[in-house]
């Protein structure tokens, strides 16, 4: 049996990814478990028990997990059921059911089994990387990619109520809205948002008072402020951070006083303009590539970018391969892409390239960015009208 069948068999298996999808999830879990390196699922935990309680949610209380709270108040009343088990069972919990909502929103894409698969099968090291910090970044891009799935099937109020839910653990899940010219309803689609809106910013009174809830807000807002000016005044001496297209050029080019407009601007022009082909909103092919191209945006342009949050990514860039055709051309620029987004800070490399290049250099930024200018150079000539879905 040659390594191409051996592929096939592997790629046309349900049981086989799932089975490798989450097996790395687990293995993720058990060594960040092990290594106590589960701060992150501490804070969202403890969000609850202070939200409860009435003490601020943005303070740092270095007794019970470092750094801080960054997300809504909704947010520490969503997080309720991982409250309910001991922190050992409810950080596995946690993990899985990250993993596992991303899992479902690939599979409802509308692409048949084989490239579901071959997009989970790809995009399973960066989940692997983004369990091992328990952070929220599976269920961001499922948020997202479920919203586009919804519109399409004209059920808005599902659409709305994904959208809004990643909006209250990151801000950068309204960018969903650009699913709104899909569309059939859009009234329904306004009614809705506006619902679930009202919905999720009242519901944490169920654990607290109409005074403290509002005052929540206002931290909230706060605590993101302070945050941004953070991001940009660390992120050309921490590697860790801003690892995005001007990440990449602050650290190669020294420029770490450049405006991020400079490079956002730009970009948010680009993006606009593939708008201007109104007359396809209701092509298959041209909506998937919206949707890759609104998934690639938030990663490649958003100051917060970290290494984890590359899960949001790596499908997009999955999606848009299977979507081609097996070209040279579209076969080298898969490789580039997937090897600086998702390999590049693995063990491929040695230490010293990790450490001295790959990460200094924010180059794991490259790959997104290379497919989110392809796919607007495809959508402005038109390629994808030459691309039909397999059934």
């Amino acid at each position: 049996m040659n390594i191409k069948s051996i592929g096939n068999q592997l790629i046309n298996n349900n049981k086989i990814v799932a089975s490798i999808w989450f097996g790395l999830v687990v293995l993720a879990l058990v060594n960040a478990y092990n290594s106590h390196a589960y701060n992150n699922f501490l804070i969202f935990r403890q969000s609850f028990f202070h939200l409860q309680n009435e003490t601020n949610l943005y303070l740092e209380y270095v007794n019970q997990y470092w750094d801080h709270y960054y997300y809504s108040p909704s947010f520490a009343a969503l997080v309720v059921p991982f409250t309910l088990l001991p922190v050992a069972f409810s950080m596995f919990a946690w993990g899985i059911f990250d993993a596992g909502i991303l899992y479902y929103a690939i599979r409802q894409l509308p692409i048949n089994n084989k490239k579901q698969n071959f997009i989970l099968l790809l995009s399973a090291n960066e989940m692997m990387n983004a369990s091992s910090n328990l952070q929220s970044n599976g269920i961001m891009a499922a948020t997202i990619i479920l919203s586009f799935v919804y519109i399409i099937k004209q059920k808005e109020s599902r659409s709305s109520l994904m959208m809004l839910l990643g909006f209250f653990v990151k801000l950068y899940s309204i960018t969903g809205l650009a699913f709104f010219f899909f569309s059939s309803n859009k009234k329904r689609f306004l009614v809705s948002f506006i619902f679930w809106l009202f919905l999720l910013l009242l519901c944490p009174l169920i654990f607290t008072s109409p005074v403290f809830l509002i005052q929540c807000y206002k931290d909230w807002v706060a605590a993101l402020s302070l945050k941004s000016n953070f991001d940009i005044t660390v992120s050309m001496y921490h590697n860790m951070v801003d690892i995005t297209l001007q990440g990449m050029i602050k650290r190669i080019f020294n420029l770490p006083a450049l405006n991020k407009w400079f490079i956002i601007l730009p970009a948010l022009i680009v993006f606009g303009a593939q708008y201007l082909f109104y007359k396809y909103f209701s092509n298959p092919i041209y909506r998937l590539y919206i949707l890759c191209s609104v998934l690639l945006f938030i990663i490649v342009f958003n100051t917060g970018t970290e290494s984890p949050t590359y899960i949001i990514g790596v499908p997009a860039i999955c999606l848009w391969y299977v979507l081609q055709e097996k070209t040279k051309w579209n076969n080298i620029l898969f490789i580039v892409a997937i090897f600086f987004s998702s390999f590049s800070y693995s063990d491929i490399f040695t230490p010293w390239v990790r450490t001295h290049i790959m990460m200094p250099y924010a180059l794991k930024a490259l790959g997104c960015f290379i497919i989110w200018v392809v796919i607007a150079v495809q959508i402005f000539t038109r390629q994808f009208l030459k691309i039909q879905l397999e059934e």
